[in-house]
């Protein structure tokens, strides 16, 4: 599950769903690339897909504007009507909560519209307050990820680019402990549009801000054969929201 905010992250999705081990994948409704989006899930009705909410754009550069107009959620963008670059700049301007989740809401609404078959919602870099995205989740009759009961599971986000295959094999094979565990991906192709992104703080994520390389790196890891392969081995079902949601509902 990841961003679908530039087109070289959509090819890498196509990549992962139909060769590789990805389950479910998050839209950005807010990104350039939303429409790019919809048409990949028009044509792919068997993803299992959801709305990343996001009230934070996060790269130098390449700044992202909410759903509404931007002076129905002014507490929410700069003067200039762009989402803040990252959640504590957020916090500092005072959200207004009702404009919080009118913004998320609406990027709901949005997906509904296009004709996306919404079938959880998630939180992009903790941007949308918690009891938001939970009312929101009864209000549409859809999951929230990672309040699903599922474990996490480390994921190789911020392993050196080399050595995240290997220590994603190693930790599934390690892992043993049965449950429903979430892993979470960033997932891209090596090219110039992705290496140009970087993070509005940089040092907080890789050395130098750079992500390029390394969600190429971890597309090469959900497409690999050694990381199917253990999957196999040690007999790992996979699964996505739709099923769990569908196994839920039988209980209750």
């Amino acid at each position: 599950m990841s961003w679908w905010g530039v087109s070289i992250s959509l090819e890498a999705f196509e990549r992962a769903f139909n060769r590789g081990v990805l389950t479910c994948g998050g839209i950005q409704v807010c990104a350039p690339w939303f429409e790019w989006a919809v048409e990949l899930c028009r044509k792919n009705p068997g993803w299992c897909v959801g709305v990343h909410l996001c009230l934070v754009g996060e790269w130098r550069g390449y700044r992202w504007r909410p759903v509404l107009p931007w002076d129905q959620v002014s507490s929410l963008v700069n003067e200039d009507g762009f989402f803040f670059g990252y959640p504590e700049e957020l916090r500092a301007n005072n959200p207004k909560p009702e404009e919080m989740e009118a913004e998320a809401r609406a990027q709901i609404e949005l997906a509904l519209k296009k004709g996306i078959n919404v079938q959880y919602i998630d939180i992009h870099y903790g941007s949308v307050d918690g009891e938001i995205v939970e009312k929101l989740g009864r209000e549409y009759n859809i999951p929230v990820s990672g309040r699903m009961g599922e474990k996490h599971f480390q994921g190789v986000y911020r392993t050196p680019e080399i050595e995240k295959k290997e220590l994603a094999v190693k930790m599934l094979d390690e892992l043993e402990e049965p449950g429903v565990y979430l892993w979470i991906c960033h997932i891209g192709i090596d090219s110039q549009e992705q290496n140009a992104l970087i993070h509005t703080k940089p040092e907080s994520i890789f050395p130098g801000g750079g992500v390029g390389k390394h969600r190429a790196a971890e597309l090469d890891v959900l497409t690999s054969i050694e990381v199917k392969s253990i999957i196999f081995k040690k007999g790992t079902k996979l699964t996505n929201y739709r099923e769990l949601w569908e196994e839920q509902k039988k209980k209750e």
